[in-house]
């Protein structure tokens, strides 16, 4: 009998002294798991789309951040994506500064339009440019 899917719902954002969360169902992917999160993504069923403080948060958080020789971000309130259903997923540092990770349950129906991701570090795949569902 195939093992039931326990499926990540929302929960509360709870940052740590430098603004940064991970969701407590969320697996812990080790850099060059790139693959195995897709994969995970998409038994989940999850919609997932991030936002960089460098081009989400205002010119002068944004400024604040990377003149700053620390790691932190709590200051940088993560816009939300438009539509229903959104929940965080994480907020973490990366080479490229701190990003968010936005997720939701992918819409039922959706004819899939897939292009090229073109993610900086985020290895090959694709996104569908309708409901941002992305694939190895």
């Amino acid at each position: 009998m195939p093992e039931e899917i326990k499926l990540i719902q929302p929960a509360p954002v709870v940052r740590d002294e430098y603004g940064m969360y991970e969701h407590p169902d969320l697996p812990d992917f080790d850099e060059g798991d790139g693959e195995k999160c897709k994969a995970w993504i998409t038994q989940q069923g999850l919609q997932v789309i991030m936002f960089h403080l460098e081009t989400d948060a205002p010119e002068e958080i944004a400024d604040r951040y990377f003149a700053s020789d620390e790691p932190h971000c709590g200051y940088w309130e993560p816009s939300k994506p438009e539509g229903e259903g959104w929940f965080c997923l994480a907020i973490h540092d990366t080479d490229d500064g701190p990003v968010c990770w936005w997720a939701r349950r992918q819409p039922e129906a959706c004819s899939h339009i897939w292009v090229k991701a073109c993610n900086r570090g985020a290895g090959s795949g694709e996104v569908c440019q309708a409901c941002l569902q992305v694939r190895p």
